[in-house]
């Protein structure tokens, strides 16, 4: 069933590693290509320094994930004066798996569309701003809600609690994306705008295979990365939700088009 027209899964962590195995029970073989492979902090003496004393804090945002399994590695529990906040609820359902179902997290609640650093800003504006923030993330991420708390007063700092290595192919995954340029497109999922580069980035050297990739279908889970899909030339953008089931549903009914 999912010979024909490869499928190809980008989310970076175990999530991926999960959604490929529940696809490989129903028939399916999708190539793992995790947009990102996550890396321990390149300081982390500093983490560990910096989330050992948060009596200068108000409030910590967590970015992703990726974020929250970083930071639990070092707190068990937080101090009582810290606001936890997020831009969505994966984030914050993995927050409350780390510290506690009872764990109190801001973040804007709803479907994926209903998330993100501006919807989380909107909370903190109707809030009240914090007087200072420590954002926990990758080497980057989070620059928009970062600049507009800055902008209204918060002091901000960055805490970069571990790395992002993009996606590189080895020669197996080049093979195979070589052989699969004869046939159809194929069918992507990724989860954010960053992903869309590295995507491109990492096939550049293969002749057609942009314009291959540009001619599939790819699933997202967010209006960002879809608009960014489509002003680099992605023709068939659709929007689906984080939950792995509901991803499964949407690539076995793609796989039955033509």
């Amino acid at each position: 069933m999912g010979d024909a027209r490869p499928i190809i899964l980008m989310r970076p962590g175990a999530a991926n590693d999960r959604l490929a195995e529940r696809l490989e029970k129903c028939g399916m073989h999708p190539w793992r290509w995790p947009s990102f492979t996550i890396l321990p902090p390149a300081e982390p003496e500093r983490v560990k320094a910096r989330l050992a004393d948060l009596s200068q804090f108000d409030m910590v945002m967590l970015a992703s994930p990726t974020a929250v399994a970083a930071t639990a590695g070092y707190i068990t529990r937080w101090p009582e004066h810290i606001k936890l906040a997020t831009v969505g609820g994966g984030t914050a359902r993995a927050i409350r798996a780390a510290w506690g179902d009872e764990t109190p997290v801001i973040y804007p609640q709803g479907d994926t569309v209903d998330s993100g650093s501006e919807k989380l800003f909107e909370i903190l504006k109707r809030m009240g701003f914090p007087a200072r923030v420590l954002i926990v993330r990758g080497q980057v991420g989070r620059e928009w809600l970062r600049e507009q708390l800055l902008a209204h007063g918060t002091d901000v700092e960055v805490l970069p609690a571990y790395q992002r290595l993009p996606l590189e192919l080895g020669s197996e995954q080049m093979i195979d994306l070589q052989r699969a340029l004869l046939g159809p497109s194929p069918i992507i999922y990724l989860t954010s705008t960053d992903s869309v580069g590295v995507l491109l980035h990492a096939v550049k050297g293969i002749a057609g295979a942009d314009r291959w990739l540009q001619n599939g279908f790819v699933l997202t889970i967010h209006p960002r990365p879809k608009a960014m899909l489509e002003e680099v030339g992605f023709k068939n953008v659709a929007l689906v939700s984080t939950k792995d089931i509901e991803v499964q549903k949407a690539i076995q009914h793609l796989l039955l088009l033509k």
